[in-house]
């Protein structure tokens, strides 16, 4: 786990990666995982050496009808920085004005969950169900990013299932 990342970080020191405007000075970005990337775990792996931290998670609808525990997980410390939002959702203008809410919350880039296989996700068209649906996909990308200065980036699968694997198709939208 965490001494994996100290001992990446050092093999990895000294190279590049470029996202957007962002410039990461080690190639090793934190996986947002729910549950488990809150702010004090992001904050470890970050002075552990990785090179960008990911939030877990983080429902657009809750984002927009002001929920409290939603809010409170953009708390973002300039400790973990550079670090990303991840948004989840089905409905390409939520999505574009929850970017608009992460994007005030200081975050420096935005991530659209397009991963997660958890049925409850899946079932309300989220998550991984949005593999199965490339062109609401690419609705939802192109809505976040006309919405937010941001960098945009996706987490995807490489298909809904192995009977579906789109990943190309999908990345190419």
């Amino acid at each position: 786990g965490l001494s994996f990342v100290k001992h990446l970080s050092k093999e990895l020191k000294g190279l590049r990666m470029k996202l957007g405007n962002l410039e990461l000075n080690v190639p090793l970005a934190l996986a947002p995982m729910a549950g488990i990337t809150d702010l004090p775990f992001r904050l470890i792996c970050r002075r552990l050496g990785c090179g960008m931290t990911v939030s877990e998670m983080i429902s657009a609808k809750g984002l927009l009808y002001n929920n409290v525990k939603t809010k409170e997980m953009l708390a973002i410390d300039d400790g973990e920085r550079p670090t990303a939002i991840q948004l989840f959702g089905s409905v390409p203008n939520e999505l574009a004005r929850a970017a608009k809410i992460v994007e005030a919350s200081g975050a420096d880039m935005i991530d659209l969950n397009m991963g997660c296989p958890v049925p409850k996700i899946v079932n309300n068209g989220e998550g991984s169900a949005l593999m199965k649906n490339p062109e609401l996909a690419a609705q939802i990308i192109e809505a976040m990013v006309k919405k937010s200065k941001k960098p945009v980036t996706v987490k995807i699968r490489k298909g809904f299932n192995d009977e579906n694997v789109n990943a190309v198709e999908v990345a190419k939208r």
